[in-house]
C-alpha cells in the first residue's frame, strides 16, 4: 500500500471521527431541547440534563451551580460524577466560577494545576485536570447561574467541546429562565400584594394539605385569626393611605414574632391568619398574645385617633384535633372565638370552646 493511500485513508478515518462526534454532539442537543422545552421546574431540569449529558457524552464531571441573589452566593443544584459536591457554595467572585458569574464570561482552564484561583470545589474534589466554565444567562442577559465541566486529564477540552458545552450551557439557562419566571408568577399569585403575605386562597390550598398530613400522623396544630380593632374607624379618620401602612405594621409584627416554620396569610381585609404547625393550644394562645402585645406597642402613624389611642388586634385560637378535624371547621372555630373576643371589648386573646 502506497504512503498516499494511507495518508488518505487515515484522512477518511479522521474524517469519520469528526462526523462521529459531531453527530453525537447535534444528537445530544437534539435530546437536550425536546427534553428540557417540557420541563416546568428546576427539578426537572437538572434531571433531565444528568439524564442526557451523561448517557452521550465523554465528560468526566458536572454540575450546575444557580445564583441566589439574596445572598450573592452561587450553590450546587446538580452533579454528576465519582463524588457528591452538595451543600458547596461560593460568593460571587470567589475563585473561577465566581469570577465567571461575576463577569458574565466563560472560562477554560487547560491545566488547573496553574491555576492558582482555582478552588477544586473548596477542597471536595482533587481529580480535575481540565475545567470549563460557562455562565448560564436568562433572556435580558442577567447571569443565573454557571455550568461547569471538568476532565480528569489536563489539556482535554478542544476549541469545539467549548463551542458545544456553550450551546448546551444556553439550554440549560433558557429552561432556568422560564423555570424560574414560572416560579416567580406562581409566587406573586399566592401573594397579597400589600403586605406580601400569602393571601387566602394559597392560605386554604396549603392548610387543607397541612390537616391530612397531621390526621396521618395523629399531631396537632394550631390556628391564630386576628382582626385588627376599629379599622373602619382608622380608614374613615386617617385615609386609606394610613390605613395600608398599618395593615403593612401588623404585616411585619407578625412576620417578627412567628417562626419560620409558621405560615402567615392576609385573610381579607385586616383580618390575618396564621399556621401554627405541631403546636398545641395552650403554646398557641402564648404565641397569639405575644403577638397581640406586639401589636399594641407597635408605633402606627394615626393611632392616637383610635379608641384607647394604640392600633390593638382581637385574635381567636383555634386548634386541631382538640376543635376539629377538616380544615374549614378550624377556622370556623377560630371564626367564632374572635367574635367572642370582639363581644368582650376587643384586645384581647380567646381560644374556641364548645361552650
Amino acid at each position: 500500500m502506497s504512503k498516499n493511500l494511507e495518508k488518505e485513508i487515515e484522512a477518511l478515518k479522521k474524517e469519520n471521527r469528526l462526523l462521529d462526534s459531531k453527530i453525537i454532539e447535534l444528537y445530544t442537543l437534539y435530546n437536550m431541547s425536546k427534553k428540557l422545552s417540557l420541563a416546568m421546574k428546576l427539578e426537572e431540569i437538572f434531571s433531565g440534563t444528568m439524564e442526557v449529558i451523561s448517557g452521550s457524552l465523554d465528560i468526566d464531571d458536572f454540575c450546575i451551580m444557580l445564583l441566589d441573589k439574596k445572598t450573592q452566593s452561587l450553590h450546587i443544584s446538580a452533579c454528576y460524577g465519582d463524588i457528591d459536591l452538595s451543600g458547596t457554595s461560593f460568593s460571587v467572585g470567589e475563585g473561577v466560577t465566581g469570577m465567571v458569574v461575576k463577569t458574565g464570561e466563560r472560562r477554560l482552564i487547560s491545566d488547573v494545576s496553574q491555576c492558582e484561583d482555582f478552588l477544586f470545589y473548596k477542597g471536595k474534589k482533587k481529580n480535575i485536570g481540565s475545567f470549563l466554565c460557562v455562565p448560564l444567562k436568562g433572556r435580558d442577559g442577567e447571569v443565573l447561574g454557571a455550568f461547569n465541566v471538568h476532565k480528569h486529564e489536563a489539556h482535554s477540552f478542544t476549541g469545539v467541546d467549548v463551542d458545544f458545552f456553550a450551546e448546551v450551557a444556553d439550554h440549560i439557562a433558557a429552561a432556568v429562565y422560564k423555570a424560574l419566571s414560572l416560579r416567580r408568577m406562581e409566587e406573586l399569585s399566592n401573594r397579597d400584594p400589600l403586605t406580601g403575605l400569602f393571601n387566602r386562597r394559597y392560605f386554604f390550598d396549603h392548610f387543607e394539605k397541612e390537616v391530612e398530613r397531621l390526621k396521618r400522623y395523629n399531631h396537632h396544630s394550631s390556628l391564630i385569626l386576628l382582626d385588627v380593632d376599629y379599622f373602619k374607624n382608622f380608614n374613615d379618620v386617617n385615609g386609606h393611605l394610613l390605613g395600608d401602612e398599618a395593615l403593612k405594621a401588623v404585616a411585619k409584627v407578625l412576620i417578627n414574632n412567628t417562626r419560620d416554620a409558621d405560615v402567615i396569610a392576609r385573610f381579607g381585609g385586616e383580618e390575618f391568619i396564621v399556621i401554627l404547625p405541631e403546636t398545641e393550644k395552650e403554646k398557641a394562645m402564648a404565641a397569639a398574645e405575644k403577638i397581640r402585645q406586639a401589636i399594641e406597642d407597635e408605633k402606627v402613624a394615626g393611632e392616637e385617633n383610635q379608641p384607647g389611642g394604640k392600633l390593638t388586634a382581637t385574635i381567636g385560637v383555634s386548634s386541631m384535633p382538640d376543635d376539629a378535624i377538616f380544615a374549614s371547621e378550624i377556622v370556623d372555630c377560630a371564626d367564632k372565638a374572635l367574635y367572642l373576643g370582639k363581644t368582650k371589648g376587643r384586645n384581647i386573646v380567646v381560644a374556641y370552646t364548645e361552650k
